[in-house]
């Protein structure tokens, strides 16, 4: 079934690890998406919330995804 908003399918491979269950998540609500992608980012910040290169990773790709709808 088709997501009702846009994601390429790179960015759907580089979510899948950190969101396992993304194939539900894009039956959803673009809202919903970014909310449980923004816990996946708060989930790889640092010891003291500092930014990693995980975090700082998908950052740009919830950037992307809200920018491309």
């Amino acid at each position: 079934m088709q997501s009702q908003f846009k994601i390429t399918r790179e960015q759907k491979e580089k979510l899948k690890p950190f969101l396992p269950n993304i194939d539900e998540l894009l039956q959803g609500t673009l809202r919903d998406f970014l909310r449980e992608l923004d816990d996946a980012i708060i989930g790889e910040l640092g010891g003291n919330y500092d930014d990693t290169d995980t975090s700082i990773m998908l950052q740009k790709i919830f950037d992307e995804i809200y920018d491309q709808n």
